[in-house]
């Protein structure tokens, strides 16, 4: 007994925290002594679902005072006393309206922050009988998924628009190409993609269409501090009334080279209508167990085109989204895909796998539960995969054509239009290598042309192939 209350007094003097978390500020200990009540009494009733706290004198000075102490919790600096961070972080994420998903995905990050200052010892005052902090990050995250349904049962999709090419967009002469290759990328980035954002522009060239590079990094620059790979959106959203359609694409990819001259707009649909008509979206279908990817999307100037961006857009402002954009874009998707179902007497989408594209407790994606989710859904709201029906929505088949594979464990075995090096880490000298052309030579189409030609003499170009059927362990998606 003399042992076990020795430690435990050591545990307590280790702990405590006299200094000030910031000159002027109180103590971590006076913080502690204050609020801890208070933070047990609003994690109760959120587990109640009741208001979370009363409005008496203690608990309103320590919102307040949680208020004031918020920015030092986000401070390059360690926190002072870990345990009062996360008192004004529970605080402050327990006792906001939750008036939007933007909102809402903002407390959540304040609990996924508080629970990271605790870790798996939480103390009593964050473990009440009903349920621990790091128990509410999962109830916060589906909490943000129902406001989102209420968001997406408000909204109806636009009439389909008959495909018709306009000779003259407003702004646009008569003699403007209908369709464009959009690439975005922030000026620090330029030097490391030029020879990539070379091809793409001599791909355009070969294909008679315009070719857009956009280097303006407002909208992902201070104070929005948004990721870069938000760019291309707002990029599509700015250029898109002036042309017929975009094809929105990484420069962390390329056409290879026996492939130049197949059509990747053409393949989307840019003018064939086929079955369901010229859709206002197309992309690359993914299916078990393949992770989702984003790196090739046609996006026609539509209402319905229109919308979709709008759509996609308004999630830039949640928080630690899945993959920056990438997320957003899947959940975007099913979105769509849902409206449609309803607008066809089906029953929709109930943004049940939003959960999942923000973190859990310990602040990890769990992208598996994603795309498990996402495969489950799609299929029941738009059929399988190589066979999805939409006519807002074009899903390539990868097996006739694959114009986005993703070079994983797997390499370049799969045959493929278009090969893209997607992840953090790659080795942009080996694409190039790869591509096999020097990089002094990209900038010139001529020379590009020489080369993917007489490659396209010696090797037939083999669109797509058998879908990859199951990933290396330990992997749950490839």
């Amino acid at each position: 007994m003399f042992w076990a209350w020795m430690l435990a007094t050591l545990a307590r003097c280790q702990a405590a925290c006299p200094a000030p978390l910031a000159e002027g500020a109180p103590s971590g200990d006076e913080i502690i002594n204050a609020c801890a009540q208070a933070a047990s009494h609003a994690i109760q009733s959120a587990w109640a679902d009741v208001p979370v706290l009363p409005a008496d004198t203690l608990a309103s000075r320590c919102v307040a005072m949680s208020e004031d102490l918020l920015g030092l919790t986000f401070g390059e600096s360690a926190c002072l006393c870990p345990e009062a961070c996360a008192i004004i972080l529970t605080m402050q994420g327990l006792t906001a309206e939750l008036e939007s998903t933007a909102r809402c995905t903002q407390t959540l990050l304040l609990l996924v922050r508080a629970y990271g200052f605790l870790g798996e010892s939480e103390p009593a005052w964050a473990s009440p009988a009903d349920g621990g902090l790091g128990e509410l990050v999962y109830a916060r995250r589906e909490q943000c998924a129902k406001v989102r349904r209420v968001e997406i049962e408000r909204l109806r999709l636009p009439r389909s628009q008959p495909f018709a090419k306009r000779g003259g967009l407003k702004g646009c002469s008569q003699a403007s190409r209908s369709v464009a290759v959009l690439v975005a990328a922030t000026p620090n980035q330029i030097h490391t993609y030029q020879p990539f954002l070379n091809l793409w522009r001599c791909y355009a060239v070969r294909h008679g269409i315009s070719f857009i590079l956009e280097t303006d990094d407002t909208e992902v620059s201070p104070p929005h501090h948004r990721a870069p790979n938000w760019l291309r959106w707002f990029s599509a959203k700015k250029f898109l009334n002036y042309y017929e359609a975009l094809l929105v694409v990484d420069p962390d990819q390329f056409v290879v080279p026996e492939c130049w001259n197949v059509s990747i707009p053409a393949v989307l649909g840019a003018w064939a209508g086929g079955i369901f008509g010229a859709p206002d979206v197309a992309t690359r279908d993914f299916g078990k167990p393949q992770t989702l990817n984003n790196g090739v999307v046609f996006i026609r100037s539509s209402p319905r085109g229109h919308f979709f961006l709008d759509l996609l857009l308004e999630k830039a402002s949640w928080m630690q989204n899945i993959e920056k954009d990438q997320g957003a874009f899947d959940e975007t998707v099913l979105e769509v895909l849902g409206l449609e179902a309803a607008a066809r007497g089906e029953a929709g989408y109930d943004s049940e796998c939003a959960q999942y594209i923000w973190p859990n407790a310990k602040g990890n994606h769990e992208i598996a539960l994603y795309a498990l989710c996402w495969w489950r859904t799609s299929e029941r709201l738009a059929g399988q995969f190589g066979a999805r029906r939409s006519s807002f929505l074009r899903f390539a088949d990868p097996r006739l054509v694959d114009v986005n594979h993703v070079v994983g464990a797997r390499g370049l075995s799969e045959p493929a239009v278009l090969h893209h090096f997607a992840g953090r880490s790659k080795d942009w000298d080996f694409m190039l290598e790869t591509f096999g052309m020097a990089r002094r030579n990209t900038g010139n189409c001529q020379r590009v042309f020489e080369h993917v030609d007489s490659r396209a003499a010696v090797q037939r170009c083999i669109p797509g192939g058998p879908p990859v059927m199951e990933c290396e362990p330990p992997m749950l998606v490839c």
